[in-house]
């Protein structure tokens, strides 16, 4: 909030990612913020997915997960990408064979992962 009122900011295009932990909690920060993020990048994290139920947002999810990950299981990932789509979410699901934790390597090496990122506003 505080980086949003001192800087000049679009508004429309704030994007939250993370990885592992942190792509837990880019699910959590959409749930308590369902208004502000235009793109949410969530890489081999997970949610309860009962906390999106009813998730009302326009947030564009962009999630990607190793279907070999040894420490976030991967159903966690694939979870959510369902549940997501049964709430009417835009959501993509990009999984990667025979990749473990590591999943963030073939991730940020997407040709369009940027572009992607960057072409999401707020409607």
């Amino acid at each position: 909030d505080i980086i949003i009122e001192k800087y000049t900011i679009d508004k429309d295009r704030i994007y939250v990612a993370g990885l592992s932990m942190g792509g837990m909690g880019t699910f959590a920060l959409v749930c308590r913020f369902p208004d502000l993020f235009a793109a949410a990048v969530p890489i081999c994290g997970g949610v309860h997915t009962d906390r999106l139920n009813n998730l009302n947002t326009q947030t564009a999810f962009r999630i990607f997960h190793g279907d070999a990950d040894s420490v976030v299981p991967v159903r966690f990932s694939r979870e959510a990408y369902i549940k997501l789509k049964e709430e009417g979410v835009n959501v993509e699901y990009i999984e990667f064979p025979g990749v473990n934790h590591n999943s963030w390597d073939p991730a940020f090496n997407i040709p369009d992962f940027m572009e992607w990122i960057f072409q999401q506003r707020k409607k």
